[in-house]
C-alpha cells in the first residue's frame, strides 16, 4: 500500500467486512479511552494485559494451584485478561500507562472465546453475537497507529463528530 493510500485511511471509517467498521487511529494514547467508553455497555474486557514491571521479578499473590489459596511468589512477564464493570474501570483510565487492548461489551464472554486463537471474521461474529460488544480498541505501548473496530457505524461517526476530540492530534 502506498503512503498516500494509507494516510487516506487514518481517522476515518472504513467497512472491513459486512457490518464491521474500523478507524485507524493516528498515534493515539490511552487518553482517548475517555471518549470511547460508554455507560450503556456493562463491562470492559482488557486483553493481554501485562504488569508495568513485566521484565523484573516482583512479589505477587497468585493462584499457583486451584486447590491452594493464592501464594505469594516472585513472578515476571505476567500477561492476563481481566473484566471489570464499566463503572469500576473508568476511574483507572486517567492513570493508565502504556498500551491497551480493550473491548467494551454488554455480556460476559463464553469461556471458549480465546482472542489469541480466534481471529478475523469469526472473532467479531462471536463478539457481536455472544458479547454484544460496542468496540474493540488496540493502542500500542509505543507511539504507533492503533485500531478501533465496531459493528456500530453510528457510534464511530459520533466519535468523529465529537468536537472534544482533536483528530489531528489525538490524546
Amino acid at each position: 500500500m502506498k503512503e498516500v493510500d494509507f494516510k487516506e485511511n487514518i481517522n476515518c471509517i472504513k467497512e472491513t467486512a459486512h457490518g464491521r467498521y474500523r478507524i485507524v487511529l493516528d498515534f493515539a494514547t490511552t487518553g482517548i479511552l475517555k471518549y470511547l467508553i460508554r455507560d450503556s455497555h456493562k463491562y470492559v474486557w482488557v486483553h493481554n494485559h501485562t504488569t508495568e514491571s513485566g521484565f523484573q521479578w516482583q512479589k505477587y499473590s497468585l493462584p499457583v494451584k486451584e486447590e491452594v489459596q493464592n501464594l505469594n511468589v516472585l513472578a515476571k512477564g505476567l500477561k492476563f485478561d481481566f473484566i471489570l464493570p464499566t463503572e469500576e474501570f473508568k476511574p483507572l483510565m486517567p492513570d493508565w500507562k502504556g498500551g491497551i487492548e480493550l473491548i467494551q461489551l454488554n455480556q460476559l464472554p463464553p469461556d471458549y472465546l480465546d482472542l489469541d486463537k480466534i481471529k478475523g471474521n469469526r472473532r467479531y461474529e462471536l463478539l457481536k453475537i455472544k458479547c454484544d460488544y460496542l468496540f474493540e480498541v488496540v493502542i500500542p505501548s509505543a507511539t504507533d497507529y492503533g485500531t478501533l473496530v465496531s459493528p456500530d457505524r453510528d457510534y464511530l461517526q459520533s466519535l468523529l463528530n465529537n468536537p472534544e476530540v482533536d483528530w489531528d492530534n489525538l490524546p
